[in-house]
């Protein structure tokens, strides 16, 4: 079972919302590293991450209330590099929240989004309906970002709202993920390597990659910009290192994923 923990709001934040509703569900030690950090630590630096993005308290007060407060809302809570990577406050590039509804009431208000988030919404039937499975932890709503639903419920949690049905998910997950964990972590961390080489083409303005050289390059699911093997094997480790995941998966992730770019082709 996940180990919830509830935070003492006056050692928290100066923000003026009631954090007495958040709470942090630590992530499987089995994956990920510990950080090291209280509930209490974690929760203030997601809200600093917010108020970085220039949303005053009030706002973040009122958008946390009214996710909490919705009868359509089953649980909600954020989640990503916010909660789980090790980076600076200033390296996090958004903040991912999942809002999870009941019955067909998918999207359920036009709600104003804190700056730098990223909300996605599912019924609760959808994600029951993904876990009914155990080694079927993949959710078409993350095709883009080519994430696992599964990752995202062995990972740190910040919950904005809690619920049996939460509780209940997640220990299934933990359970099961075991079975699927390369795959899914492999998924994870060529996502974060996509991320971070097309941010740094952006500066380059070339789709070519890192290398000037006439080595044979390949590129990371979902782009075109492309790096030698060795390029790609630093990013890996990087990025392995960045979201906290435990040492000893990086061979078989590192595998895994060069299996993958070798197997789309080469230049």
């Amino acid at each position: 079972m996940a180990a919830c923990f509830r935070p003492d709001p006056l050692n928290c934040c100066d923000i003026s919302l009631d954090y007495r509703k958040l709470t942090f569900i630590q992530p499987d030690n089995r994956f990920f590293v510990d950080a090291g950090q209280r509930a209490e630590e974690r929760i203030a630096f997601v809200l600093r991450i917010l108020e970085g993005f220039g949303n005053d308290p009030e706002g973040i007060s009122e958008f946390m209330n009214r996710v909490y407060m919705s009868h359509d809302v089953v649980f909600a809570f954020i989640y990503g590099s916010a909660v789980n990577s090790n980076l600076a406050l200033s390296k996090i590039e958004d903040i991912d929240i999942l809002v999870v509804t009941q019955g067909d009431k998918k999207f359920v208000y036009e709600w104003d989004a804190p700056k730098g988030t990223e909300i996605r919404y599912l019924r609760l039937s959808e994600i029951i309906d993904f876990l009914k499975v155990e080694k079927r932890f993949f959710s078409s709503v993350f095709t883009k970002e080519y994430n696992s639903l599964g990752g995202i419920f062995v990972s740190g949690l910040v919950v904005i709202k809690g619920s049996r049905d939460l509780d209940a998910i997640v220990t299934e997950v933990r359970q099961n993920f075991h079975k699927i964990h390369i795959k899914a972590l492999s998924q994870i961390v060529e996502n974060d390597c996509r991320k971070r080489i097309e941010k740094n083409n952006k500066f380059t303005k070339t789709k070519r990659g890192f290398s000037s050289n006439n080595k044979m390059q390949y590129s990371f699911y979902g782009s075109e910009c492309r790096v030698t093997l060795d390029e790609a094997r630093s990013m890996i480790d990087e990025s392995i290192k960045r979201k906290n995941i435990q040492p000893g998966k990086a061979p078989a992730i590192a595998r895994k994923i060069l299996k993958r770019i070798k197997m789309r082709g080469r230049c």
